[in-house]
């Protein structure tokens, strides 16, 4: 193996496991991602450790295994890294989960009968003693639950990054069409540079963004882009909010998102906000199905509730009723009524088992509601109340 090794390289050996993995099961799905702990195997990256991830991280030309008569691996065609012209690669091309490869926990298509890393996140009571992914899938319910953000950053922040690997990374990673450094291509996202733009303060300032030079805006977002793309890698690139262990590449597949609302921020209420929205401490990412909830500027619990509801119905056979997500227009319909905790729980209980049900629907209803009343009332204990 160690021989072999040598002769491909670690790109092109991993490509041909790959391949002789489909060939043996008869899938496509191997290669199709990347494993944060096999794409960064260590709690630490420095400057010298960054070619390695980049090598592991990037996407690779197809690979072809021939066998001979005996069907032994007789040659291993393709299966090389695709550089950009810097040497690195595009984040774009970057392979990103599908099908039973992404686990989804928006309310629509949530389901913990499929998944025990969903069933532990939404029900952390039953795996009090779980240990390795479960025991993290379990930790992320509970700070959602009890509305820990701390908790729920410190899940998520799971390698710390040196400055200088931070820049060696951000000199070979490029992003889009025209290959602009990664953090250019990053900086703009939350959307500072179109609706917001005329309401996000300066940290620590009462300076709107909108307000700035034009210089002063491009320093600004130069800083912001290098931000971005170290939270991106001290998330180990996954998806902040899930214990999912699949990498989503910066854009589509993962979002650059505030874990705390705008609107709630001193940005929109003032004095009464829990901070400045785009203070550093503020940022995640998130895949594009679990984003859909923090679109709604729910909080976390919100988020927790609504999809422990959701899979309950799904669960007693009202799954095929569970209201479709909103698209990206509805998402960003100004004229949107913004829901309460309350007031989301019941439009998805409603929608799901609307008023011309039937007498035992309808009482099945009434009891999620108070049920989730009851819920609410325990959890206002604080994190952590489910093992005292």
């Amino acid at each position: 193996m160690g021989r072999l090794a040598r002769q491909l390289g670690g790109d092109r050996l991993e490509a041909a496991a790959d391949a002789l993995l489909n060939d043996l099961t008869g899938s496509k799905r191997y290669g199709k991602t990347r494993e944060m702990d096999y794409v960064f195997p260590d709690d630490k990256l420095t400057a010298e450790g960054v070619d390695e991830v980049i090598t592991r991280l990037g996407a690779r030309t197809p690979t072809k295994l021939t066998y001979d008569s005996d069907g032994r691996i007789s040659a291993i065609d393709g299966g090389n890294v695709i550089r950009n012209a810097k040497g690195g690669i595009n984040i774009d091309q970057v392979p990103s989960p599908q099908g039973r490869d992404y686990v989804k926990y928006s309310p629509s298509v949530v389901d913990s009968s499929k998944n025990a890393v969903v069933e532990a996140q939404l029900y952390p009571e039953r795996f009090m003693d779980a240990t390795g992914q479960l025991g993290a899938a379990r930790d992320m319910g509970l700070a959602h639950r009890y509305n820990d953000y701390d908790s729920y950053r410190a899940i998520n922040n799971r390698m710390e990054v040196t400055p200088e690997a931070l820049q060696r990374f951000a000199s070979l990673v490029t992003k889009g069409k025209a290959e602009a450094s990664i953090a250019r291509g990053m900086s703009g996202g939350g959307a500072i540079n179109g609706t917001r733009g005329d309401t996000v303060l300066i940290p620590g300032t009462d300076t709107v963004f909108s307000s700035l030079s034009s210089k002063d805006k491009a320093a600004y977002l130069k800083e912001r882009g290098d931000v971005f793309v170290n939270q991106w890698l001290q998330q180990k690139g996954g998806s902040m909010g899930t214990a999912q262990t699949q990498i989503f590449p910066p854009g589509r597949p993962s979002h650059m998102d505030h874990i705390q609302s705008l609107s709630s921020s001193i940005d929109a209420k003032g004095a009464e906000g829990w901070g400045y929205s785009d203070d550093p401490s503020n940022f995640s990412y998130l895949d594009a199905d679990y984003n859909v909830n923090t679109k709604l500027n729910y909080d976390l619990q919100t988020v927790h509730q609504l999809g422990r509801l959701a899979d309950t119905m799904r669960q007693d056979g009202f799954g095929a009723r569970l209201p479709k997500n909103l698209t990206d227009k509805e998402l960003g319909d100004k004229n949107r009524k913004r829901l309460s905790q309350n007031e989301a729980i019941g439009e998805l209980v409603m929608k799901t088992i609307p008023p011309t049900s039937d007498t035992r629907e309808l009482e099945y209803a009434l009891a999620l509601l108070r049920q989730a009343e009851t819920e609410q009332g325990q959890w206002s204990g604080g994190f952590k109340k489910i093992f005292n």
